[in-house]
């Protein structure tokens, strides 16, 4: 009985808040403000990564003009968690992507790259969030 009614509030929210649904449908639990990951991930984000993905994350950094192709909308980003812990640790020539994405796994420990990760995905629920508006 309890597991039906688990169920069925879930079912619930995944109706009522579709940025949750998309994020069911990637297998990621929702990243909520308060989580402490999401603070720590900003702030590596913020040093590390600005310069190329912007401010946004949208691939609109002040370094961007001098890449070909240019760095990728993390806003828009289809890719797994797991595709994106790789491809910030071993850059992204080791996934097959621009050789201009510099590997950071031996700047950043493992923890700081999940960090990322988990606010990359309140991005991507802002962004949905957003484009659900008027």
């Amino acid at each position: 009985m309890k597991s039906t009614v688990a169920a069925g509030i879930v079912g619930c929210v995944l109706m009522l808040f579709p940025e949750a649904m998309a994020l069911a449908a990637e297998g990621a639990a929702a990243p909520f403000a308060s989580d402490p990951a999401v603070a720590r991930g900003a702030a590596t984000f913020k040093k590390y990564c600005v310069l190329c993905h912007g401010e946004n994350a949208d691939g609109s950094g002040v370094a961007a003009k001098v890449y070909t192709p240019r760095p990728a909308n993390l806003t828009i980003s289809p890719y797994s968690d797991e595709y994106k812990t790789n491809i910030i640790r071993d850059g992204g020539e080791a996934v097959g992507r621009s050789p201009s994405m510099p590997p950071w796994g031996k700047e950043l420990n493992d923890a700081e790259i999940k960090d990322i990760v988990v606010y990359l995905r309140t991005i991507k629920v802002k962004q949905v969030k957003d484009s659900k508006a008027p």
